[in-house]
C-alpha cells in the first residue's frame, strides 16, 4: 500500500538471511535503465493485495490522502482534527509537501464519496529517513464530525505478541503492477517476532512486521494506512520488500513506540 526506493536486503523463508529491495508503498512503478533485463518492481504506493471489499462503515478511522485529486496514501483518524500517516507520504523527494496540497477524505469506502477536509499543518517525524521513524501527523483545518462512518481509533500503548492477526486496509493496487482500487479493501496479516522483523528489514526498532500468504498484503497506495488489532491502531504502513504480495514481510511503523512523539506533537498545537 504505501513511495521511495528501498535498501538491498536478503531474506529466506525462515528469515535467516536478507535478499530483497524495500519500497515505500507510495512509490510508483519505476524501470531501471538498461533494457528489460534491468527491470525491477519499484512500488511506493499500493493497495491491499487479496482480501475483500470493506463494508460501509467497517473502518470509520480510515482516511485517504489526495493530491491533485489523486490518491497518494492512506491514514488513520486518531482525533477529530488529527490524522496519523507515514512520513514518506508528505514528501515529494526531499521537499515537504505543503499543507495546502493535501486533502483528507473520511467517512467512505468509495474514493468518490466521503467528507473532505483541507490540512492546516504537516508534521513529519524529525528523525525520519532511511525507512526509519516513518510517521507523520496532519492537523486538519476543521474538525471532522463524529458519525457511524467517521470515528477516531485508539492507539496501541504496548507491543503486539508475535502470531497475532491484524487487519490492514487501503485503496492501493490490487496486485503487483495492477490498478488502484476505487473501493476500500482489507486483508489479514500475522505479526512476526521482533527478531524476524530485524533480520528481514535491517531495522532494529520502531517497526512491526507482518506476513501474509503469497499474493496477499499491502501494495502501492496503501502507505500510511492502518494495521488494527482489537480496535486499536498498532501499525502505520511503511514499505514492502521485493514486490506486492511477495513471501517477504511488510514493514509498518510500530505505533506504541511512537506514542510519546504523537502525544507531544499534538499537544504543541
Amino acid at each position: 500500500m504505501f513511495y521511495h526506493t528501498r535498501v538491498l536486503l536478503a531474506l529466506c523463508a525462515c528469515f535467516a538471511l536478507v535478499s530483497g529491495v524495500r519500497f515505500h508503498l507510495s512509490e510508483q512503478n519505476d524501470v531501471l535503465p538498461g533494457g528489460s533485463e534491468a527491470r525491477r518492481p519499484f512500488y511506493k504506493g499500493a493497495r491491499i493485495v487479496g482480501g475483500s471489499v470493506a463494508a460501509d462503515g467497517q473502518f470509520p478511522h480510515q482516511v485517504a490522502l489526495l493530491r491533485g485529486n489523486s490518491l497518494t496514501c492512506g491514514g488513520s483518524l486518531i482525533d477529530s482534527r488529527w490524522v496519523l500517516t507515514a512520513a514518506h507520504c508528505v514528501y515529494n523527494g526531499a521537499m515537504l509537501v505543503p499543507a495546502s496540497a493535501i486533502v483528507v477524505v473520511a467517512g467512505t469506502i468509495n474514493l468518490n464519496g466521503g467528507v473532505r477536509r483541507t490540512v492546516a499543518r504537516v508534521l513529519p517525524h524529525e528523525r525520519y529517513g532511511n525507512f526509519q521513524n516513518d510517521v507523520a501527523l496532519l492537523q486538519l483545518q476543521q474538525a471532522l464530525p463524529s458519525t457511524a462512518h467517521i470515528r477516531p481509533i485508539a492507539l496501541r500503548t504496548s507491543g503486539v505478541p508475535a502470531g497475532s492477526e491484524v487487519i490492514i486496509s487501503g485503496w492501493g493496487r490490487m496486485y503487483q503492477g495492477g490498478p488502484v482500487s476505487t473501493m476500500l479493501r482489507y486483508n489479514r496479516a500475522t505479526v512476526v517476532t521482533d527478531q524476524q522483523c530485524r533480520m528481514a528489514t535491517g531495522i532494529s526498532s520502531g517497526l512491526i512486521c507482518f506476513t501474509s500468504p503469497v499474493n496477499n498484503g499491502a501494495c502501492n497506495g496503501d502507505s500510511g494506512g492502518p494495521a488494527v488489532l482489537n480496535n486499536q491502531l498498532v501499525g502505520v504502513a511503511n514499505f514492502i520488500i521485493n514486490y506486492c504480495g511477495s513471501a517477504s514481510p511488510d514493514g509498518y511503523a510500530k505505533v506504541s513506540d511512537y506514542l510519546p512523539w504523537i502525544q507531544t506533537t499534538m499537544r504543541r498545537y
